[in-house]
């Protein structure tokens, strides 16, 4: 019985660590108000060998309930800094009691889809935030990526990583800054996931967008084999 039960572990987690190969890690910490809002526990941002992109908080996870939490991926420390976020969040947290009652226990593992599109590099941080409050409720920096396959799941130097795309939110045009090759295509979508506009060979350069309504969209820049994508708000 007891070898029977060694077995049943070690091919559990043989079996979890065939498909979850590549993470970049970090401790959260509380930012704006520790004392009130404690957070723990650590969150990473997955790749597995089956496709499959995840941002994971682990089972230590720890924190109280606001005011409408959202969880995103950026590349600052901090929102509507000028860099690239990515709400992987499609409903606020729920509390251990399924709600919303503020103040009440959020623990243990909570996980979130993120696109096809993104790349382990593509981002620094993972952000809650209490939005309706505009509170940093909590935030990890992921450190370098670690797995057995990182080199086949993620991009290395990502051709993107410089870019900064200004302002944003904007009105009828925008400014790219950063490319570093000039063999750079980007396409724009709607939050339907049409493509409302597309432009090869781009350079670091102002592009009008004065036909698109306001909203949010999704911008993809690709190059040879390298993609991204940002988050565009037009007013």
């Amino acid at each position: 019985m007891k070898k029977n039960t060694i077995l049943l572990i070690a091919f559990i987690a043989l079996s979890f660590t065939t498909y979850a190969q590549c993470a970049r890690e970090g401790a959260f910490a509380a930012i704006d108000d520790p004392a009130q809002y404690p957070v723990a526990g650590t969150g990473s941002i997955l790749f597995e060998t089956d496709g499959t992109k995840q941002v994971v908080f682990g089972d230590d996870f720890a924190t109280v309930q606001g005011i409408e939490l959202r969880v995103f991926l950026t590349t600052t420390e901090r929102l509507n800094q000028g860099g690239t976020e990515l709400e992987v969040t499609t409903e606020p947290l729920q509390d251990d009691n399924g709600g919303q009652d503020t103040n009440d226990p959020i623990t243990g593992m909570k996980v979130f889809d993120v696109p096809d599109t993104v790349n382990l590099g593509d981002f620094s941080y993972i952000i809650i935030q209490c939005v309706q409050a505009d509170v940093l409720w909590g935030r990890v920096e992921l450190g370098q990526n670690e797995g057995a396959d990182c080199a086949t799941l993620a991009v290395e130097n990502n051709t993107f990583d410089t870019v900064k795309i200004t302002p944003n939110p904007m009105r009828d045009q925008f400014s790219i800054s950063g490319l570093t090759t000039q063999d750079t295509e980007i396409a724009i979508f709607d939050i339907l996931g049409k493509k409302v506009y597309t432009q090869q060979h781009v350079t670091n350069q102002t592009i009008t967008i004065s036909s698109l309504k306001t909203g949010i969209y999704m911008m993809t820049l690709i190059s040879r084999d390298q993609k991204t994508t940002r988050k565009l708000i037009i007013q």
